[in-house]
């Protein structure tokens, strides 16, 4: 077998010619067959991640500080939450006096600063009248009203000693009797006026100056964040203030209505304070579902001392109010405007008039359309919906890949 075929089978199992293995196989040890490849090769184990200390000293510092900022920032809303509302009630009114700024401008040509200047001068020129005109008359049945609430107790009072099935009801109201003292206090806390007063004037000239400079704070509030955030954070605010926008637009038109309603309606049925009672109930418009409660329970009790028959008609009067503003003028204005899920309103004005008392409740609703908006912008679109086109993105390729 000098210059035949190796006999012995080469690497790939073949046998090879004897010139092709080298100069001479005598003189050296035979070659060690090399084993086949596996086409199956197990993953190796991940290494587990290790820290130096110096890392786990930082990454300690981090989260302990993330987390004494975030208890510090709750504590400082909690205790400070009344601050917060008049800042949140001043962004209101700034959306509100910016509203008809595009509008005056495009059909007056006006310059952007003599239309604000023109919309706070039609601001204050409406308060103002009402004011002229609602005052001193208002004033005057205000005080009839608290006078004539005691009273209108004490007839109920005595009508309903009559049924049996009222008598617990009496003794409920027994533990909470409306005497003299309590009207007086009443009285104290209605002419005690001067807080809320400087409260009105520092939501006014705050809403004044947010209005005439808004990319001012929004940029000042942006450079606050990583630039990478400050693009979305800017959609996002402007995406709330035209929701607010809408929906005080809304609310102003129902709270119109409403009062317009109900004091000509009581006007016609002979009630007293007619006019204050209808621009209560539109006041109270303000808080949606549980606002137009509240606005029926004085004309009640004030039509029930002129008579029974009195407090019907006006119960009856309310109910109608109330159900062709919420079957009828609210989703006409809603398809134009916002909507809100009527449970969440109820729940965020509950909740906030426990924490905050009735500035809360006054502006629950607003912060629950600002809510939503802030949750699906936020959430919805750029975690929930972005997280969904990676997991179908990842299917779409593991279904396109071979088998």
């Amino acid at each position: 077998m000098a210059a035949g075929i190796d006999p012995r089978p080469g690497e790939f199992g073949q046998g090879e010619p004897l010139a092709a293995q080298g100069p001479s196989a005598e003189g050296r040890a035979p070659r060690r067959p090399v084993p086949a490849r596996s086409t199956f090769s197990p993953r190796r184990a991940p290494e587990p991640l290790m820290f130096s200390d110096t890392q786990f000293f930082r990454r300690t510092v981090f989260v302990s500080g993330m987390t004494i900022a975030t208890a510090l920032v709750l504590a400082l809303i909690w205790n400070a939450s009344e601050v917060f509302l008049v800042l949140f009630a001043s962004i209101l009114l700034a959306v509100l006096v910016r509203a008809p700024i595009n509008g005056i401008v495009r059909h007056l040509r006006l310059t952007p600063n003599m239309a604000l200047g023109l919309s706070v001068l039609a601001l204050v020129s409406v308060l103002g009248t009402l004011v002229y005109i609602f005052a001193v008359p208002m004033a005057e049945q205000v005080g009839q009203l608290m006078s004539q609430l005691p009273r209108a107790m004490a007839r109920l009072r005595q009508s309903l000693r009559e049924y049996q099935w009222a008598r617990p009801l009496l003794l409920e109201m027994s533990h909470a009797q409306l005497d003299l003292r309590t009207l007086v206090q009443a009285r104290g806390l209605i002419s005690s006026t001067a807080s809320a007063l400087i409260g009105l004037l520092i939501v006014f000239f705050i809403g004044v100056y947010l209005a005439a400079q808004p990319r001012l704070y929004q940029r000042g509030f942006m450079n606050l964040l990583p630039k990478h955030m400050r693009p979305r954070t800017a959609e996002v605010l402007d995406e709330i203030g035209s929701v607010l926008r809408w929906w005080l637009l809304g609310r102003l038109i129902v709270m119109l209505l409403v009062g317009f309603a109900a004091g000509i309606g009581l006007w016609w049925l002979d009630i007293p304070l007619a006019a204050t009672l209808g621009v209560l109930s539109g006041m109270l418009e303000f808080i949606p579902y549980l606002g137009p409660i509240l606005s029926a329970i004085s004309p009640l009790l004030i039509a029930f001392n002129v008579g029974p028959t009195q407090a019907f008609y006006v119960l009856m009067l309310y109910v109608a109010i109330q159900t062709a503003e919420g079957y009828l003028i609210s989703p006409l204005i809603e398809q134009r405007t916002v909507s809100l899920p009527p449970a969440l309103v109820i729940f965020a004005t509950v909740l906030l008039a426990a924490l905050a008392g009735p500035l809360g409740a006054v502006l629950a609703s607003p912060l629950t359309a600002a809510g939503i908006v802030a949750v699906r912008l936020l959430y919805v679109e750029d975690v929930v919906e972005q997280v969904e086109k990676l997991n179908a993105g990842g299917e779409a390729g593991r279904a396109g890949r071979p088998g």
